[in-house]
């Protein structure tokens, strides 16, 4: 079977794919990834087609009124006119070609990857959606995706929303909206050996690279200076981690540590609500405090503090949020209440719970 890989550029959007690509090349189908150059430097294990990248004259603006906006304006502005007319439309002719040529079996996508959506469609290709985020969220972002699709290809909304969506999120944080949901697990579990002083903290992979996000480690630092914990925080492979100042006594800064390891032995998570660091803690049924910075992170700190497995420390839908006045004490009363509230360690292992039934990640799950 020959597989086409669909994604925009972001660690956030192909990194999910990545476990299903190595999946499928093991299982011997034929495997090519297609998406703007920029992704490239992301594919190091399959073969590349480059597509094509939206005019930065156009869209550059467009980004720098963004969050000028109120959230529900710039979120329409990110969604239907970045990420759907501009990158999407850029996208279109190259995937058409790429599938033509390719004669793919099947397109798998990153939701946010709109041109795959339309191309596969017009040429009868089954397409399969690999989650980024929560059901409701991806349902929002093909409403607003919708009038700009519908006008290059009738009916792309529906065959769109028909189509399997793939999600390691965990029913009872995340409802079924579509009806050819298939919820997975990673193969590998954590085993918790919890030290009840161990904190660790993280901003993941796409917050090192805004400069402008950067303070943000300095209140993660400062906040848990005073506790009578010892921490961990990673500031990712390409940031410099003497860069995180004020340094901190009990605040072990490095640049990468093993994800899985870290996860098994802390007893509260401080993140920025990244769905792959969020689900990862989801599976480990690690405590979480979520401190949202941009895109969907809220909804997913939302998320969390309503299944009762960790606390939302402030955010609002669709901002970039930086650091104010407050958030030191803010991010540091959450994590104290965290480490002294069992019910939410509790719940958290419940939620493991749930997502160990989960079968495993197969291609079989397609058949």
């Amino acid at each position: 079977m020959r597989v086409l890989a669909c994604s925009t550029t972001g660690a956030g959007h192909f990194t999910p794919m990545k476990p299903w690509l190595r999946a499928f090349a093991a299982a011997g189908h034929d495997v090519l990834v297609l998406g703007p150059p920029a992704l490239e430097e992301s594919v190091r294990e399959w073969a590349f087609a480059p597509g094509a990248e939206a005019d930065p004259a156009v869209v550059g603006p467009l980004w720098g009124r963004v969050y000028q906006l109120a959230p529900a304006e710039a979120k329409q502005m990110v969604e239907g006119e970045i990420f759907t007319r501009h990158n999407a439309g850029a996208m279109l002719d190259p995937v058409g070609a790429v599938i033509d040529d390719f004669q793919p079996d099947l397109v798998l996508r990153d939701p946010m990857e709109w041109a795959s959506a339309v191309c596969a469609g017009r040429a009868g290709v089954p397409q399969v959606r690999i989650a980024i985020s929560l059901a409701a969220e991806d349902a929002q972002l093909l409403s607003m995706a919708s009038p700009i699709l519908e006008d290059w290809e009738p009916g792309t909304t529906e065959l769109v929303a028909a189509s399997p969506f793939l999600t390691r999120f965990p029913a009872s944080l995340d409802p079924p909206i579509y009806p050819a949901t298939a919820r997975y697990r990673f193969a590998e579990e954590t085993h918790r050996s919890v030290a009840p002083d161990f904190v660790y903290a993280t901003l993941g992979t796409v917050a090192p690279t805004m400069n402008h996000l950067l303070p943000w480690y300095g209140v993660l630092t400062a906040a848990l200076e005073p506790l009578p914990v010892r921490a961990l925080l990673t500031v990712g492979k390409d940031l410099d981690p003497g860069i995180v100042t004020p340094a901190a006594s009990n605040v072990d800064v490095r640049a990468w540590a093993d994800h899985a390891a870290v996860l098994s032995e802390a007893a509260v998570i401080v993140h920025h609500g990244g769905s792959g660091t969020t689900l990862d803690a989801l599976a480990a049924g690690t405590p979480q405090v979520v401190v949202p910075l941009f895109a969907d992170q809220n909804a997913n700190a939302v998320a969390i503090d309503t299944a009762g497995v960790g606390f939302a420390a402030g955010g609002q839908p669709f901002v970039m949020r930086m650091p104010e006045d407050g958030d030191v004490e803010l991010v540091r009363a959450t994590v104290e209440q965290a480490l002294v509230t069992p019910a939410i360690a509790r719940r958290a292992e419940k939620v493991a719970g749930e997502i160990r039934a989960l079968p495993p990640l197969d291609v079989a799950l397609l058949d």
